[in-house]
């Protein structure tokens, strides 16, 4: 039940935003009422929260199994190719993320939600940096926690970039971007 209310969660947001998704429509979409909805889940917003974290820790996933037993220099450029992939794949997903994150600046409870969930992403993603560049023998030069924060934040707006400009910030232009702070990162100092 609660994976099929996540992917009808998944359809209705990407379809019609965050703040005009409704969770009657999502119960529909997934076979059931709006009571199941809350049987599993608080509110929107934690619905919305857990389907960003299992997609988030997904795309980690794959830039993890696209890296392994590479050496640094061609991690990052096939890190910034998975990660660019996605992005340009899935331009629905990234403004839901964008969206969401605009609302919770402006709503508390929302806020509460998202800042929990993007501390943890950014935790697990530091932790991914530094196990990475410990067995690249780069550790002492990296400070995995700025680069974690870096690289959201350029993922973040290489997002909204990409939304509304997309023939210049296209596929290319945002694996070069990734790419290039990752081997600026990693590089033996």
């Amino acid at each position: 039940m609660r994976r099929r209310l996540l992917d009808a969660a998944a359809e209705e947001f990407a379809e019609r935003g965050f703040v005009a998704a409704r969770l009657t429509e999502i119960a529909r979409r997934a076979g059931f009422t709006k009571g199941a909805v809350y049987s599993n889940f608080e509110s929107k917003q934690d619905l919305f929260a857990e389907l960003f974290a299992e997609r988030s820790l997904e795309l980690a996933g794959r830039v993890l199994a696209e890296i392994a037993g590479l050496s640094a220099t061609d991690a990052a450029g096939r890190g910034g190719e998975t990660i660019s992939s996605w992005l340009v794949g899935d331009p629905g997903w990234a403004l839901l993320v964008l969206e969401f994150g605009v609302q919770a600046g402006r709503e508390p409870q929302l806020a509460e939600a998202y800042l929990h969930e993007r501390r943890r992403l950014r935790g697990q993603i530091e932790e991914l940096i530094a196990e990475r560049a410990a067995e690249w023998g780069v550790s002492e030069q990296v400070d995995a926690r700025n680069i974690a924060i870096t690289l959201m934040a350029l993922i973040s707006g290489l997002m909204l970039e990409h939304a509304v400009d997309p023939e210049q910030v296209d596929r290319a232009a945002v694996q070069a971007a990734v790419s290039g702070l990752f081997a600026n990162a990693l590089r033996r100092r």
